[in-house]
């Protein structure tokens, strides 16, 4: 196991940035997850780590060694792809022995490695089995047990769910969260998918554009994002933001540069609230049931902005209904426009 340091690190193809200067310590076991929309960098970075992409500029350390130009297969680094990278033609052991053998790793040494990985992962019964003979799921496990076999310093994961169904993604998130939990290997997973992000990592680092908005526990990020772009980014329903004139006269105290209003859904009540609450009028435009809540599609009155708040199902309401709405103070989150950050 390694810490993993990025010093400045950035990629360009030819004159286009794609990595613009990312600094970020992956501590020994930690696990880190990279999430943002396409196009933002997150793999790139990745890649650029496992030496799949060559650095334009910066450093790239692991276990306090300089290893930017340093080959791929001497990086001590594993890489679990979406595709799950599988030979066909070669039964699952023969796809955990491979790289084994490649680096004249001795034979009994080889089979003790394949018989951990197999009853931490539970693929015993699928060894002498080709890939098209395994579900979805069954391949990804193959995939996490060849990485598991060297024993590297540390795991990179890509996107390695995208390719199942919602059940599937579940409980390999589990198995993921699990196992490396269980052998605290440093990770570094790349997703664009929240759930995942949130649900996976000890630090949650937020890209866009080729840069880090934010780093932070899953559950500091979700409470207190320090940019426009991260509130609009992090929560499913989405942050509302909201111009202050759309509100009409306010008198809350908020700091003085602050012209933008972050509003979780939940933090939406419907009624009327304390005096020093905000407070507004709205028409309900449409109503989504999700389980015990409901997404409450609203449109402020007098204005065309449009808010989603979440509210118990069994609270009731129907379309065209007008609502009176209330935010106290700790729900509201200051942004300035000009700067796109949180103001207080």
């Amino acid at each position: 196991m390694a810490a993993i340091e990025l010093i400045d690190l950035k990629k360009n193809y030819g004159p286009v940035p794609a990595v613009k200067g990312i600094n970020l310590t992956v501590a020994d076991g930690e696990m880190i997850v990279l999430v943002g929309p396409s196009g933002c960098g997150k793999s790139t970075l990745l890649r650029m780590i496992a030496g799949l992409e060559a650095i334009s500029s910066g450093h790239l350390r692991i276990a306090g060694s300089e290893v930017g130009h340093v080959d791929p297969a001497d990086r001590d680094i594993a890489m679990v792809f979406q595709n799950y990278a599988l030979y066909p033609h070669m039964t699952v052991r023969q796809n955990l022995e491979y790289g084994l053998k490649n680096r004249r790793v001795p034979r009994h040494e080889i089979g003790r490695r394949i018989a951990d990985a197999a009853d931490i992962l539970e693929i015993g019964e699928f060894l002498e089995r080709r890939p098209r003979q395994l579900s979805g799921g069954q391949r990804q496990r193959v995939a996490m047990g060849r990485a598991i076999v060297r024993n590297p310093a540390a795991f990179l994961f890509d996107e390695p769910l995208s390719n199942l169904d919602a059940k599937l993604r579940l409980q390999m998130r589990v198995e993921i969260r699990r196992l490396q939990r269980q052998l605290k290997t440093t990770s570094l997973y790349v997703t664009h998918d929240q759930l995942e992000a949130m649900t996976l990592a000890d630090r949650l680092v937020v890209m866009n554009g080729g840069r880090i908005e934010q780093v932070g526990t899953p559950i500091e990020v979700y409470r207190r994002p320090e940019t426009v772009f991260v509130a609009g980014f992090i929560g499913s329903p989405p942050m509302n933001l909201v111009c202050l004139d759309e509100l009409g006269p306010c008198t809350l105290a908020l700091p003085r540069e602050t012209n933008l209003i972050g509003i979780r859904p939940g933090a939406i009540k419907l009624g009327k609230g304390a005096a020093d609450d905000l407070g507004f009028d709205a028409n309900v435009e449409l109503i989504e049931t999700v389980g015990d809540e409901n997404n409450v599609h609203l449109r402020i009155d007098g204005t065309d902005k449009r808010l989603v708040a979440s509210v118990p199902s069994d609270q009731r309401l129907r379309e065209g209904d007008r609502v009176t709405c209330y935010v106290g103070i700790d729900g509201l989150h200051p942004f300035n426009t000009a700067t796109g950050r949180r103001t207080d």
